[in-house]
C-alpha cells in the first residue's frame, strides 16, 4: 500500500509540474514544443487515474470489502482521457496543416558582420474549428443571460452535436442543467448534471454538477438522494468550492 502510494503522489507531483509548462507554451513555445508536453500531461493523467485504482482495489481487498461506486467512477475516468487524448492528436493535426511554412534560413554573414537576430517564436494559434466552438458558446450563454431559455436550450444542444469533443462540451452540457434548473425542471435539471458526470468525468465541472444535482434533488423533496450527491462531491473533490457548499448543504438536511 506504502508503494502504491508514493507511486501515485509521484505521479501527481509530475504532473504539477509539467500543468504550468502547458500555460507557458500558449506565449513562448512553438507548436513543436507544445506537442510533446501536451501529449506527456495527458499519459501522466492516465497513469495517474490507474494508480488511484490500483491504490483503492488494494485498499478494500485487504480490508475484505467490495470495491465501491469510486472505482467505477476511476474506470469512466480512465476513459474519458483515452477520448481526450484522441482528441488532441486530432487538434493537433489540424493545428499542424494551418501553420504558414517556415520562412527560408538567412544566409549567414560574412566574417566579422553581426548575426541578425533570429525571429521570436510564434505561439500556436487557435483553429478554425476552436473558434467557431467558442463562438457558438457565447451566443448560447448570451440567450442565456438574457433569460431566452428555449433559445438557450436550443443552442447548447446544437453545440453539444457540432463541437462534442470540444473543451467547452461539459460546459455546454452543465449550462443544459442550469438551464432547466431556473425554469424549474429539477427533474431535467438532474439528467443533464448527471450527463456532465458520466460523459465528462475528468471536467472541471464535473463537482458543480454534482452539487447542483444534490441541490435539485433536495428542492424536489428527496434528501435521501441529494445527501448521495452532496457526499459524492466530498468525497471525490473535497477541495474544492463545491465539496464547502454541499458540506454546509448536508448540516442543513440533518434530521430530515
Amino acid at each position: 500500500m506504502k508503494i502504491a502510494r508514493k507511486k501515485a503522489a509521484r505521479a501527481f507531483i509530475g504532473l504539477a509540474l509539467l500543468a504550468p509548462l502547458l500555460l507557458l507554451t500558449g506565449c513562448f513555445a512553438t507548436q513543436q514544443d507544445l506537442e510533446p508536453m501536451q501529449s506527456d500531461i495527458m499519459v501522466l493523467e492516465k497513469q495517474f487515474s490507474e494508480v488511484q485504482k490500483q491504490v483503492a482495489k488494494a485498499k478494500y481487498a485487504e480490508e475484505g470489502q467490495a470495491e465501491p461506486e469510486k472505482l467505477k467512477e476511476i474506470d469512466r475516468r480512465i476513459t474519458a482521457l483515452e477520448k481526450r487524448m484522441d482528441s488532441l492528436e486530432a487538434e493537433i493535426r489540424e493545428l499542424k496543416e494551418d501553420q504558414a511554412p517556415l520562412a527560408p534560413q538567412p544566409i549567414p554573414p560574412e566574417s566579422g558582420a553581426p548575426a541578425p537576430a533570429a525571429p521570436a517564436p510564434q505561439a500556436p494559434q487557435p483553429t478554425k474549428g476552436m473558434v467557431a466552438a467558442q463562438d457558438a458558446f457565447n451566443r448560447a450563454m448570451d440567450s442565456y443571460s438574457a433569460g431566452d431559455y428555449d433559445k438557450a436550450k436550443a443552442a447548447f444542444t446544437a453545440f453539444l452535436q457540432n463541437y462534442p469533443t470540444d473543451n467547452l462540451a461539459d460546459d455546454a452540457r452543465f449550462m443544459l442543467g442550469e438551464t432547466a434548473f431556473t425554469r424549474k425542471d429539477y427533474a431535467g435539471a438532474v439528467k443533464e448534471y448527471q450527463k456532465v458526470v458520466d460523459d465528462y468525468p475528468l471536467a472541471d465541472r464535473v463537482p458543480d454538477a454534482l452539487y447542483k444535482e444534490g441541490t435539485a434533488y433536495e428542492l424536489m423533496g428527496n434528501p435521501d438522494k441529494a445527501r448521495e450527491s452532496f457526499n459524492r462531491v466530498m468525497d471525490n473533490y473535497p477541495y474544492s468550492d463545491s465539496a464547502k457548499k454541499a458540506h454546509h448543504e448536508l448540516d442543513k438536511l440533518k434530521g430530515k
